[in-house]
């Protein structure tokens, strides 16, 4: 099976900011926190929300539950009076509304003031809708025929706008019939349907035309997916899924090409998961083989390891030193042991990738014994080489741990000396880890030979930008992945502070920093010409692959095409050092 999902499936910019701020009052905030009505229209998030401790108001409770709490006002927006309302009882009002929905308000309460009278198209119960009306006094909304015979018969001048998540030949079907209502009145149309819709409806029309089935992912009472169901369904063979259960009273054995959509409520590892459970239940006997052999490869780190003693090799290669086999075998073993522990301590990945948590737990023994003996071999080859690369193995190890932890509810841990050291360095975990692996490689090199730095300063920290470079491009590419499930975890990584398209651009221009050693060695006369131009190649590629992974949605590459993706730079780097 082919299994084909639309680059634009998933939150959309306002659902995903609403998301990830509620979650983050939640980690942060010492008041009980309410949500006035659903945070958005999925029930799987809407769980999540709540066993975070994120209620929701309804209305028909007593308002005086908000008393002294922290009230979230959701993408969809409120009345101006509901605000006033939420405003009074609330300790704190956090508004989360769309940005498309507040231009939507902005211009109806605009033109209201001026004297118009506004025309909503839309679901007349849509909180969206609800909400805008509130900004107008003569106001209607239209949703079916019907609605246009309740229009009055006078000439005043109108605003037209539309419900953001509203199909938008609907739109204008009925735009066209409200001006032939109207011929002589002043109409202002205004298409308010958000970009993030119209890029999801114009995409469904791609998916339904070159697949042979359409699943369409979302809530039940989502708008927008809905919509997207309707517009699949009447082009080909297409089924709503709201759970991943729902899979099991699907047959899809006779389709070939499966297209995949989801709705802009839709978290991406909901959508992973549907994708992957249908590649497990379809598969042959074959391709669950080699899914096996892969799942070992990528969840135990082993092609990664084993590209990180391939480095060690290449950066031996740089200072022209003969390789030490030993610090290959501790810089992969020091991952190896960081990585998987992880995966036991990571309270993320329970969310973002269930299936790599469920086979940690299915081999455990197997893993656990891999951590144990990549553990006792990190450290017994750093006894045996040093007294200062024991040291240096101890002190990354420490700062290890900290990656570890990061994951973990720090509910457990607010009190403990341990974290509130690490506190601050949690969020650029990317960083201390890339850090961490460049001291225990370079600085082994280091205690080996000591007079190396001043022998050959530009090459030293020619080979120690690479190592940073190489680890901190795995390491944010990894953060960018799963920046919505981390944080809807309440995991704090360097997203946080760093927008993830940013933090992409950032991972395509640091190989400039090597580079820059580098031409600077070779003008000093410090560096190798010859032994070393070599190494532009495997720069180059790795912001080469930054540019591929993040240049396109990273729910439409596979778990472990992307995992080997961001790992082939380093084999790239062994190959280039093999150059004579």
């Amino acid at each position: 099976m082919n299994i084909d999902i639309g680059k634009f499936a998933g939150f959309c910019d306002g659902v995903k900011y609403a998301v990830e701020n509620t979650f983050s009052q939640a980690a942060k905030s010492e008041n009980e926190i309410y949500v006035d009505g659903h945070l958005i229209h999925n029930p799987q998030t809407l769980d999540m929300l709540q066993n975070s401790g994120v209620k929701t108001y309804e209305d028909k409770e007593d308002i005086s539950v908000l008393d002294g709490k922290t009230v979230i006002i959701r993408a969809h927006g409120v009345s101006p009076k509901r605000r006033e309302i939420l405003s009074k009882h609330a300790k704190k009002l956090v508004n989360l509304t769309c940005k498309y929905v507040a231009k939507t308000q902005g211009l109806v309460k605009k033109y209201s003031l001026s004297g118009y009278r506004i025309i909503v198209i839309g679901n007349p119960t849509h909180p969206e809708i609800i909400g805008v009306c509130g900004f107008a006094g003569d106001v209607f909304v239209v949703y079916k025929d019907e609605d246009l015979d309740n229009l009055p018969n006078d000439e005043k001048k109108t605003l037209i706008v539309a419900q953001t998540t509203l199909q938008k030949d609907i739109f204008y079907k009925f735009v066209s019939k409200i001006k032939n209502k109207y011929k002589n009145s002043e109409i202002i149309i205004k298409d308010t349907i958000c970009e993030a819709t119209e890029q999801r409806q114009n995409e469904i029309l791609d998916i339904a035309k070159r697949n042979d089935v359409v699943l369409v992912i979302g809530g039940s009472e989502s708008s927008n997916t809905k919509n997207l169901y309707k517009i699949a369904s009447a082009i080909k063979p297409s089924f709503y899924v709201e759970y991943k259960e729902d899979l099991n009273n699907l047959d899809l054995s006779s389709y070939k090409n499966i297209g995949i959509m989801a709705g802009a409520s839709t978290p991406d590892w909901l959508i992973e998961e549907v994708a992957q459970t249908i590649k497990d239940k379809y598969a042959s006997s074959l391709s669950k083989f080699f899914s096996n052999i892969f799942d070992f490869l990528n969840y135990g780190y082993i092609f990664f390891s084993l590209g990180a003693f391939l480095m060690s090799y290449a950066i031996y290669d740089i200072l022209s030193q003969a390789f030490q086999y030993q610090i290959g075998i501790i810089t992969a073993s020091y991952y190896l042991y960081t990585s998987l522990s992880n995966g036991y301590s990571n309270y993320a990945i329970r969310i973002s990738d269930k299936k790599r948590f469920a086979f940690y737990n299915k081999y455990r023994l197997f893993f656990m014994s891999i951590i144990f003996i990549s553990c006792v071999s990190m450290f017994y080859f750093s006894y045996k080489m040093s007294v200062g690369i024991l040291m240096l193995t101890v002190l990354s190890s420490l700062l290890g741990m900290g990656y570890n932890m990061s994951f973990k509810k720090r509910s457990k841990f607010d009190n403990s000396l341990f974290f509130k050291l690490f506190k601050k360095l949690i969020p650029f975990k990317a960083i201390v880890i890339s850090v961490a692996v460049t001291i225990l490689l370079n600085g082994s090199i280091f205690i080996l030979h000591r007079n190396i730095i001043k022998e050959k300063f530009f090459a030293y920290l020619f080979s120690a930008s690479i190592v940073f470079t190489f680890m901190f491009i795995r390491q944010a590419l990894m953060e960018i992945k799963f920046s919505q499930s981390d944080k809807i975890a309440g995991a704090i990584t360097l997203t946080a502070y760093i927008e993830p398209k940013k933090l992409a651009i950032i991972t395509e221009l640091v190989p400039i920093i090597p580079i820059s050693f580098m031409f600077i060695g070779i003008m000093t006369g410090n560096i190798s010409l010859s032994n070393n131009i070599k190494y532009l190649i495997p720069i180059a590629y790795s912001s080469i692959v930054s540019f591929i992974a993040m240049r396109r949605n990273a729910i439409t590459i596979s778990r472990h095409l992307f995992s080997f993706l961001i790992d082939s730079p380093l084999y790239i780097l062994f190959l280039a050092a093999l150059i004579k």
